[in-house]
């Protein structure tokens, strides 16, 4: 990999302090960057908007969806911000290179007692590990954290009544998400028998991706850690039974649990510090979903609302 590309992706991981998910999705874009460089015999610190605008239109011949190539855009744009004020080059000319526009699409989300019905899907259903899945479930919509914050949280980040967990957001930030008494129930179950478990395992050592010591909350049936990804296929193995779930991935807890918030009175303000959103223009994105809520009551509760 080019070298300037490298030394950019050193000062975002460890001075940026981006998360490992995030330097892997830069490594990858630079990489495909890199690649038509390469094709197009172009010099990276000597190129002109015009040209980043060609690569671009190249990703879209190739039916990149336009969020990946904004992405896309937003690592080259901060290449390119590193290499002006490490005086690599003068000008920034992905700066002027506008966004892909994107259709405002509504995020994927349940109704209350639908997410609370997910949730009891283990309970109903011939499973592997019920107390395990329902705790993911139950803890996802209770606490509305993100899967890959759940998937690294350890034993000892949770308090000693699971009423809460320290997690660790984008940018390595540390906030509290707080779990229902129907959440801490099913944890205490689970964890109990997580324990059983790794006690009948006196060899076993915990370890994370990267081989460190990892005492991690949530673990498959073989004792290992579970990852965002281990997650990912068990919530996709409940969402493609026949129960009218299809479309229900992980990160829709999370929005189950904003929109659930929003639509009950609580301050936008409140919803985006339990989020962890940096932004509050990104929690104001669920109160279309609110909107959307009152809509569909509306046209099942008036008698009118149907006609």
């Amino acid at each position: 990999m080019n070298k300037h590309f490298e030394d950019y992706l050193n000062y975002v991981s460890g001075l940026k302090n981006y998360s490992g998910n995030t330097v892997t999705a830069y490594k990858n874009n630079l990489i495909l960057f890199e690649n038509w460089l390469l094709e197009s015999e172009l010099d990276v610190l000597n190129l002109t908007t015009g040209q980043i605008r060609i690569f671009v239109a190249d990703l879209a011949d190739k039916n990149f969806a336009p969020p990946s190539i904004n992405q896309i855009l937003s690592c080259i744009r901060g290449f390119f911000t590193f290499a002006c004020r490490f005086r690599l080059c003068t000008d920034n000319p992905a700066s002027s290179v506008h966004n892909i526009k994107v259709p405002n699409k509504l995020p994927n989300f349940m109704f209350h007692e639908d997410a609370m019905e997910f949730c009891q899907l283990p309970q109903k259903t011939d499973v592997l590990w019920e107390a395990r899945d329902v705790a993911i479930f139950t803890a996802l919509y209770s606490s509305g954290c993100r899967v890959s914050e759940l998937a690294t949280l350890a034993i000892e980040d949770f308090s000693n009544d699971y009423s809460y967990a320290v997690v660790f957001g984008k940018g390595k930030k540390e906030r509290k998400v707080f779990f229902a008494d129907f959440a801490k129930k099913h944890l205490k179950k689970y964890f109990l028998e997580r324990n059983a478990l790794l006690s009948k395992m006196q060899e076993k050592e915990l370890k994370d991706k990267n081989g460190k010591k990892f005492n991690a909350a949530f673990v498959n049936q073989k004792g290992d850690p579970l990852t965002a990804r281990g997650i990912q296929y068990i919530v996709d193995r409940y969402a493609k039974q026949p129960n009218g779930f299809k479309k229900i991935s992980p990160h829709a807890f999370r929005h189950s649990f904003a929109s659930t918030l929003l639509s009950r009175g609580t301050d936008i303000r409140v919803v985006q510090e339990l989020l962890g959103h940096e932004s509050i223009s990104t929690t104001q994105r669920y109160t279309h979903i609110s909107a959307e809520q009152l809509r569909n009551l509306y046209h099942q509760a008036h008698p009118h609302g149907g006609k």
